[in-house]
């Protein structure tokens, strides 16, 4: 551990994303981990059977981080339920927060903690990891400067493989209102509007064609229509494998670009095909930039701990963030669930 090393807290440790992130919190030098709060028993002794998981601290109390004042963020990982809640505690703590996809299931949710981190001066990053992956980056940087021209399309493929328990919560409970759009689509509609923007309109086509009991959605085709451009995303619970189909296209007057695979799958590493040169530079005006192996979720580890320090500035702001929560909303419709509170 270095000597400025930026001390945090881990609030929840249920997501599915939170075993990826834990191995950065204890194994980074940049990162003093002052213990993680999860009060449930069985999740930390899972936990203890997992490589990136194993010999984290763990806190009886969620008053030993909160009350801490050498501890500067909080990761939020619990159980979807949970988050909001631990999102609210950790902020009115005026601690720096980077919470777990989604931000809620209501409207309210994303409006209220963007809220509490602006008025407290914190930083309130959601943590949708693709984005920050640097292949999503080359084409974000394309975008800022002009060089795809008019964009006018937009697509993102992203999808689960069929699992028989997918609609339900972690007790077994009912899932959110749109189902695998509220889980995945998420991603790809941040990365969307990352491109475009707000939509003007949102049109959805949200289905259910396994999971016919609970009405689950589990096959989804979402338009979203812009002034001057359209986008699609694609998003299933029902592939058979997932991570090689994945895909996200954007597609310009002067260039285009597809990123695929989004990782690193097989015998294939994450890339993105760029054309430049117009009509007339042909299949010639392609060329693939490969990232190399890429490790999950260091990207956004980093990137908090760079800004709390005061070295970088957020690549996503409030009003993305907030945004892209509300068009995700308008999308799947809110979700009437109590908050779990830990």
């Amino acid at each position: 551990m270095s000597s400025d090393a930026v001390r945090l807290g881990v609030l929840g440790a249920q997501h599915g994303h939170v075993p990826g992130k834990l191995r950065w919190l204890r194994d980074l030098d940049a990162i003093d981990l002052a213990g993680v709060y999860e009060p449930n028993e069985s999740v930390r002794t899972a936990n203890e059977q997992q490589p990136n998981t194993t010999g984290v601290p763990y806190v009886e109390d969620i008053h030993t981080l909160l009350e801490d004042g050498s501890v500067q963020g909080v990761v939020i990982g619990g159980a979807e339920r949970q988050n909001p809640s631990y999102a609210r505690r950790a902020l009115q703590a005026g601690k720096h927060v980077l919470m777990e996809k989604a931000c809620g299931w209501t409207h309210a949710h994303v409006d209220e903690l963007t809220g509490l981190a602006e008025q407290g001066d914190l930083l309130f990053q959601m943590g949708f990891n693709n984005r920050l992956m640097p292949h999503f980056l080359r084409v974000f940087d394309m975008v800022a400067a002009g060089e795809f021209g008019e964009v006018f399309r937009v697509r993102a493929h992203m999808c689960g493989s069929y699992n028989p328990s997918s609609d339900t919560y972690v007790d077994g409970g009912a899932y959110f209102k749109g189902g695998i759009f509220y889980n995945l689509g998420c991603h790809a509609l941040d990365l969307t509007m990352a491109v475009l923007g707000v939509p003007d309109h949102v049109h959805p086509f949200l289905r259910t064609e396994r999971f016919r009991e609970s009405g689950y959605v589990d096959n989804a085709t979402v338009v979203l229509e812009y002034p001057s451009a359209i986008a699609t995303i694609e998003v299933s619970h029902l592939e058979t494998e997932q991570r090689r189909p994945r895909s996200f296209e954007v597609y310009g007057s002067d260039a285009q670009a597809i990123v695929s695979p989004w990782g690193t799958v097989g015998d294939r590493s994450a890339a993105v095909a760029i054309h430049t040169g117009g009509v007339e530079a042909g299949e010639a005006g392609w060329h693939v930039h490969g990232s190399g192996l890429h490790v999950p979720f260091l990207d956004d580890i980093n990137e908090f701990v760079g800004c709390i320090r005061g070295e970088q500035k957020p690549r996503f702001n409030y009003d993305h963030d907030r945004a892209a929560h509300h068009t995700l909303m308008n999308i799947c419709g809110e979700s009437d669930f109590d908050e779990e509170c830990a």
